[in-house]
């Protein structure tokens, strides 16, 4: 809940200091080059980034999702043995004391 306030006022923090810089500016790239506001430029980037840090979170996710289902099923298969280690253990025991 905490993040989610925090990009909030992230946002809102960058949306105010692109509408205050709304100056028109040229942007050049490689053969091109274009005039448009410092509004759309900022606002642009940062969209950009947030873009870019979801997408990696979300691989970063996916790969934490994935080892974690590969440990729950060792989890599950050692629990399974231990179970069959025992059960031989205790008819051991029982056909000891006959």
């Amino acid at each position: 809940m905490m993040n989610l306030l925090f990009a909030f006022v992230f946002a809102l923090l960058v949306a105010i200091f692109a509408v205050q810089n709304a100056l028109p500016v040229t942007v050049s790239f490689l053969m091109w080059s274009f005039q448009t506001s410092l509004v759309i430029i900022i606002l642009g980037a940062a969209t950009f980034g947030a873009l870019t840090i979801l997408s990696l979170s979300m691989l970063v996710q996916f790969k934490l999702k994935r080892s974690l289902n590969k440990l729950n099923q060792s989890k599950q298969q050692l629990e399974a043995e231990n179970l069959a280690l025992r059960a031989t253990k205790e008819m051991q025991a029982e056909s000891q004391k006959d």
